[in-house]
C-alpha cells in the first residue's frame, strides 16, 4: 500500500497543470501513480516528466539498449514498480523474453557468458549497469567493453538512464508506489 497517496495530476495548480499537459501532450490515457506521487511537488513533477521524455525520444542511445538499462537497474534496485513497466516497453521496442527473464533472475550483469541471450553490446551495457548501481564507480574494463560499441554521447545518455532510474527505483520503493489496478504486464 502507498505510503503517500497520488495527487489528482489531471488538476494540478498553475502554472504547473499547463506545463504538464504541455509535456505530456501525445500521451493519452490513464495517468500513472508515479506521476501523481511526484506530484506532490507540482514544479518538479513538470520536469521530471519533461527530463523522463527527453532521455525517451531524444537520445541516441538504441531504444533496446535503453530498455536492458532500466531493466538492469530496476532489478537491481528491486524495484518491481519500474520493472514491469518497462519490461512491456521493453518487449515493444525488440528485447527478447529470454533477455528479460535473464534480467529478472538476476542473472545479468553478473559474469555473463556467450550462452546467455545476450550479444556482445548489450552483455557490455548491462554489465556496465549493474555494476554501476553495485558500486557507482564503474572498473576500466567494464567502461571499455561498453565504450567499444558505443559513441561518448551514448556513454553519457546510458549514465543518465542509470541515474534516473536509480532515482525512480528510490521513490516508487521509498514511498511505496502502488502498480495501478489497470496496469498488466505482458
Amino acid at each position: 500500500m502507498a505510503r503517500i497517496a497520488p495527487v489528482d495530476v489531471d488538476h494540478l495548480p498553475e502554472p504547473h497543470g499547463s506545463a504538464y499537459r504541455e509535456v505530456m501532450a501525445g500521451r493519452d490515457g490513464p495517468r500513472i501513480n508515479l506521476h501523481g506521487t511526484v506530484g506532490h511537488s507540482p514544479s518538479v513533477l513538470v520536469r521530471f516528466v519533461a527530463f523522463a521524455n527527453e532521455l525517451r525520444n531524444g537520445t541516441e542511445l538504441d531504444p533496446r539498449l535503453r530498455e536492458l538499462t532500466i531493466l538492469t537497474v530496476s532489478r537491481a534496485k528491486g524495484a518491481d514498480y519500474e520493472f514491469g513497466k518497462h519490461a512491456n516497453l521493453a518487449l515493444s521496442v525488440g528485447v527478447g523474453r529470454p533477455q528479460i527473464e535473464a534480467i529478472e533472475a538476476g542473472a545479468a550483469g553478473r559474469g555473463l557468458t556467450e550462452a546467455d541471450p545476450f550479444d556482445d553490446v548489450e552483455r557490455a551495457v548491462v554489465a556496465l549497469a549493474q555494476e554501476s548501481v553495485d558500486h557507482v564507480r564503474i572498473a576500466d574494463a567494464t567502461w571499455s567493453a561498453a565504450a567499444a560499441h558505443l559513441s561518448e554521447r551514448s556513454m553519457v545518455e546510458l549514465l543518465l538512464h542509470i541515474g534516473m532510474y536509480s532515482l525512480t527505483a528510490h521513490l516508487t520503493e521509498g514511498a511505496q508506489v502502488d502498480i495501478e489496478p489497470w496496469f498488466q504486464r505482458r
